[in-house]
């Protein structure tokens, strides 16, 4: 004892760490428990002894993290527990074990061995006889009980002793008589052991049995708009939300209601068959699992949560075996079927004529290049042309050949070492289409094979028998002449003096609007949208776009949440289940009932579509068949996406979004009309079957809604809307088979509310500004109609069919040659190429408005808009997946698959948009010309900013990786796929360097960017991810929802930035012929960069990054649109060098 006591003197009462550590070190925790074993294992032990002991052993246990460990070795557990059953009503005595039984129970190992020896009704007989007196004992031993219930068997216990109806009075007792919130821990410790006992289904029932639901309801809501009282309705509101009953969709499937019969495949069977069938059965969902919980929110920024399905095993076993996956190789002769998609390369036709003047292009010339090019395009908008899934041969109906469209002998030539590649006799295939739609192939015989043979450079085209179809132009006589005159204009050469006026005066377009009245074509857009092709019948035109509806011309600032918006919302889904006899729960729109009542007439064709929209405004609504009180969903037009509408309250609505066509999952995109509202009463609207874990809904972004009584008025703008707007996990079960049979997750919830500006009005919600293919078409039909054609060279092609018939536009644009001599035409077919695509996920329609802002720069008379032309042949296949766009998918296809995870390996049948993008590629490198840069324009729902995804081979998942084009022998990695995005955040307000990321992942490996990477050798391969919500970059934009003009401004800048990157021997050997932007090359050596740092790869262009821009940090700026260059003629004037870096020499 008299020992004892030095001890506990010589730690002392407070500040006593440093001693207290000097005891642990030496091994004095393992005495005292041996002295407490011995002492108690004697008849009569000396009880003052034992409590002198465990007050020592209070102090020295804070400071040993193995103390609980040391306790069970030594077998002082049940020392400790023997005393507190022996003095259970001595509160004194409590004080000083109880402090030290928690420190035991705070390992895993002790807590299921306690539990073992029945702790659990001791501490409860503890907690009984405390009683509202001795609180601090109280408080040990409710943290004591939630220690132990962490642990499943002693969770059993707890339920199986019939002590939740204790816990839950006693917990409503204190909710009553602690008004000044003096235990709230005691509290908080009730509520987590409630919540660790709710994991098992069998505590959940006996917490719903015991009301416990009403009774944690009841206490929230008393202190709803208390701060002190925050950690106590998150913890009762996670309990609420793990008991209430898993509810399934009110829905008859899973599955889509619409569904496509997809073709069959050899090289990809229908492994989704027996899904589909399974789907549309009525669902039965599987018991939960007793490891289901509902806790835990992880935030993963995924966008791909489906498709990552590899776990650590799996890439570990990849990295022994090495390799990215093999792709199917198509020969020379299959790849000859895309000549007809290079008219830059064979239309063009070589004059010898000695009175031809240089600088002029005859209008007849180009005439003729025009009417060939039409032509070409009716050609391939045919359906003549059938393909076979693996043959490298292309199988063509006789019919569509034009047996005298033969040209002499001609040989293909590498266009950039000049060397032969093959020689052969060719027959144009200007009379057939590359069809990608499902038709079955004719048998193969000897004489249905048609040789397809490479043109001579030049060569003029056959006019016989070229028969004219129906083109999406749609021109007038005086159009026609309008366009006669401008070919006659003669073109000015660019000259090299003036080249930084054209550089000051083209960077500096921040503010100016490419877009024009001539895009607001109503009656054009109601043309093309009857050829339209949907696996369903629409039942209208959607007003905004047929009016070609934009953002506001003025910034929206993101939504900033009042405090407790998201838990008021759950309490009040909370409420809807406790009260349910409140509720309407009316169904006032399904598509499934509509669908099955039309039957086989649902699928007929787009006929005569219309919008009468503003004759329905006002009191015309108040015919709705449901009146007044009820609003009016509709969603059958193209792009729209919303499958039922519940009406649950009097101002409240849950809406069911329609996944993929022959998918059971990918929720998130939506469009739909609402009328019949009455203005400034506020709605709220639930979309509750979202399947990502977290939301931009959640840090600021807002819907947007397009108002036809604004419009009427001459506000037709797409805006942001709403208010109270979260996204939280609901208690809507998911089938196991959406999740790939994962059980027990359940779907997320966005609910936002609106206060309409109209009575009677009808407006349009949507995820984001829409832009459907419709809309697509017209621009491409506006964009051939404005641009000049005596500058442009601009066509416009059908690249194959998609499975439901729509035509895939593929788009060539660049720089009309000066003249049509040898020289000149030569070096237009020397021009490096840019490969853009985009909207291959239907949902990411902000892709398609970055594309049309690069599409709009690119045919502008601006002259750095005439540099890039001059510079680059630009290919761009705007829309990868037609069909998902008009059918309001949000990710795949028709065929009910994700379109960028087939790039690897497509298959003609099922993905021809794939199939034939890739095809133009892999001809392209074919013939040596590779191109340059790649980009394919995606959206991205977790991140603000817009940002690329680049591929390095030093952040690959396979180690050493050496099958890819950044591999140059001995030399380090080529860093120049890192100058595009650096310069990007340099002179684009919306784009973010720190958001790049140019990691390469298995589950990525068969995307656009890495294939084009690795297969196809683009080493400056991308992928642009553009915000849904906005920016939070420092700068112009911070805070601000993103607005089409911004997306078309960064589509503008991408274009800007290519003139960065710029070839260093382009045309050598005639300079007068380069383009302005081929100036001379600046002395980098000033800057301690040799010849070996400005081209490493000897691709023949020059990447300033990294450590070269670092040698030369001092006097290197960034050349932006706000950048004044000096335009001085003086020697010593600065230089712009490559990259659009300034170097002042």
């Amino acid at each position: 004892m008299n020992l004892l006591n030095c001890f506990n003197e010589l730690i002392g009462k407070t500040q006593f760490s440093k001693r207290v550590g000097v005891m642990v070190s030496s091994n004095s925790v393992n005495i005292l428990f041996q002295i407490i074993v011995q002492e108690f294992e004697d008849q009569t032990p000396c009880e003052d002894f034992m409590m002198l002991a465990h007050q020592i052993l209070s102090k020295i246990g804070q400071k040993d993290r193995k103390f609980a460990t040391k306790a069970r070795l030594n077998r002082g557990l049940l020392v400790t527990l023997s005393l507190i059953k022996n003095n259970a009503n001595n509160f004194k005595i409590l004080r000083i074990l109880l402090p030290v039984f928690k420190l035991y129970s705070n390992n895993s190992v002790n807590a299921s061995y306690l539990g073992k020896h029945n702790s659990i009704p001791s501490i409860f007989r503890v907690i009984q006889q405390c009683g509202r007196k001795h609180s601090s004992v109280l408080k040990l031993a409710m943290e004591i009980l939630s220690n132990l219930t962490k642990s499943r068997n002693n969770a059993a216990r707890t339920i199986g002793g019939d002590y939740i109806p204790n816990l839950l009075a006693l917990y409503s007792d204190l909710h009553q008589t602690d008004t000044k919130h003096r235990h709230v821990s005691i509290r908080k410790a009730i509520l987590n052991i409630l919540k660790n006992v709710t994991s098992l289904k069998s505590g959940k029932k006996a917490l719903t049995e015991s009301n416990g639901i009403e009774i944690l309801y009841d206490c929230a809501q008393e202190v709803v708009d208390c701060r002190e009282m925050e950690s106590l309705m998150i913890l009762a509101s996670i309990i609420m939300r793990k008991c209430c009953p898993r509810n399934k969709l009110p829905l008859p499937s899973i599955m889509s209601t619409l569904s496509f019969d997809r073709p069959i495949s050899e090289l990809y069977p229908d492994t989704q068959q027996d899904s589909m069938i399974m789907g549309f059965v009525n669902f039965v969902e599987t018991a939960d699992s007793d490891n289901s919980s509902l806790e835990d929110d992880d935030d993963i920024d995924s966008d791909d949560e489906k498709f990552k399905t590899d776990n650590t095993d799996e890439v570990e076993e990849d990295r022994e075996q090495g390799g990215a996956p093999q792709s199917y190789r198509r020969g020379v002769e299959d790849l000859r079927m895309y000549d007809e998609f290079f008219p830059e390369l064979f239309e063009i036709e070589l004059v010898n004529s000695e009175s031809q003047k240089s600088g002029y292009i005859s209008p007849g010339l180009l005439s003729s290049q025009r009417s060939n090019a039409d032509s070409g395009r009716d050609s391939a908008s045919s359906s003549g042309s059938k393909i076979s899934c693996y043959g490298s041969s292309i199988l063509y109906d006789s019919d569509y050949i034009d047996s005298t469209a033969m040209c002499e002998g001609a040989t293909a030539v590498n266009l950039k070492t000049g060397s032969n590649i093959f020689s052969l006799d060719v027959q144009l295939p200007s009379q057939t289409s590359l069809s990608g739609s499902p038709t079955k192939s004719p048998p193969r015989k000897q004489n249905q094979q048609k040789q397809i043979k490479l043109p001579k450079k030049g060569a003029r085209r056959s006019q016989k028998d070229k028969k004219s179809a129906k083109k999406y132009s749609i021109r007038t006589e005086a159009r026609e002449s309008d366009i006669t005159e401008a070919l006659s204009i003669t073109p000015l050469p660019v000259l090299r003096d003036s080249m930084d006026d054209l550089i000051k005066t083209g960077f500096s377009s921040d503010d100016e609007d490419l877009s024009s009245e001539l895009y607001h074509d109503p009656l054009l857009f109601q043309v093309l949208a009857r050829e339209t092709k949907s696996i369903y019948k629409f039942e209208k035109l959607a007003h905004p776009d047929l009016c070609s509806a934009r953002a506001p011309p003025f910034v929206e600032p993101f939504y900033h949440r009042k405090f407790g918006v998201q838990r008021s919302k759950v309490f009040e889904d909370i409420d809807r289940l406790i009260h349910s006899e409140n509720l309407i729960d009316q169904i006032i729109y399904d598509l499934d009932a509509i669908v099955s009542k039309a039957g086989m007439s649902y699928s007929q064709p787009n006929a005569a579509l219309i919008n009468r929209d503003q004759y329905r405004l006002g009191a015309a609504s108040r015919l709705e068949a449901l009146g007044p009180a009820c609003l009016r969903f509709n969603a059958q037009f193209e792009c729209g996406n919303l499958r039922r509408v519940v009406w649950v309250r009097e101002y409240e609505y849950d809406l069911i979004l329609n996944p993929d066509i022959n998918a059971n999952s990918h929720h998130q995109w939506f469009y739909f009309e609402v009328s019949n509202m009455t203005a400034d009463v506020p709605y709220r609207f639930n979309i509750i079957n979202c399947e990502k874990l977290n939301s931009q809904f959640n840090f600021g972004m807002k819907p947007v809604i397009y108002s036809v009584t604004e419009a009427m008025e001459g506000r037709p703008y797409w805006c942001r809307t709403g208010y109270d707007i979260c996204y939280y996990r609901n208690h809507f079960s998911r089938s196991a088979q959406a999740t790939g049979g994962v059980k027990g997750k359940t779907y997320y919830t966005t609910t936002f509310t609106i206060k309409f500006a109209h009575s009677k009005d009808i407006c349009y919600l949507a995820y984001h500004y829409p832009y459907t293919y419709t809309t697509l078409m017209t621009h491409i039909n506006m964009w051939d109609r404005r641009c000049d054609q005596s500058q442009v060279f601009f066509r416009e092609q059908t690249l194959c069919t998609t499975l439901a018939g729509n035509a895939v536009p593929v788009m060539t644009i660049t720089a009309q040659p000066k003249s049509f001599s040898k020289e000149h035409v030569e070096e237009l077919r020397d021009r490096p190429y840019i490969f853009l695509s985009g909207r291959v996920h239907p949902g990411e329609c902000n892709a398609s408005w970055v594309m049309k802002g690069t599409v709009d720069f690119l045919l502008s008379k601006k002259p750095v808009a005439q540099l890039l032309r001059e510079s680059f042949i630009f290919k761009i296949v705007p829309m990868l997946n037609p069909d998902g766009v008009i059918n309001g998918n949000h990710r795949c296809s028709l065929a009910g698959e994700d379109l960028n995870r087939r790039w690897d390996n497509p298959c003609p049948r099922l993905h021809p948009t794939i199939f034939h993008s890739k095809g133009l590629l892999q001809y392209l490198q074919m013939i040596n010309k590779t191109p340059l840069v790649y980009c394919d324009y995606h959206g991205h729902s977790r991140k603000k900013n817009i940002f690329l995804y680049g591929c390095s081979s030093s952040q690959s998942w396979i180690p050493n990786d050496t099958q890819n084009p950044a591999c140059t022998g001995n030399k380090a990695e080529d860093n120049g796929y890192k100058t595009l995005p650096r310069v990007l955040h340099t002179i684009a307000h919306a784009f973010s360097w720190p958001n790049c990321s140019f990691v390469l992942e298995k589950s990525k490996e068969t995307t656009a960017r890495v294939v084009v990477w690795r297969q196809i050798g683009v080493i400056r391969s991308y992928t642009m991810e553009s915000t849904y919500c906005g920016m939070d970059r420092d700068g112009k934009y911070k805070d601000t929802h993103i607005s089409t003009k911004m997306l078309e401004e960064m589509g503008q800048k991408f274009a800007e930035a290519l003139l960065r990157i710029l070839p260093t021997g382009a045309n050598n050997e005639n300079p007068s012929l380069q383009p302005a932007c081929y100036g001379s090359q600046p002395n980098l050596e000033l800057f301690g960069v040799t010849a070996e740092d400005r081209d490493e790869t000897g691709d023949g262009f020059i990447d300033l990054d990294n450590d070269l821009c670092a040698k030369a940090d001092d006097r290197v700026s960034l050349c932006g649109s706000d950048t004044d260059l000096n335009t001085s003629d003086s020697s010593d004037a600065d230089l712009e060098g490559e990259d659009g870096i300034v170097l002042e020499q």
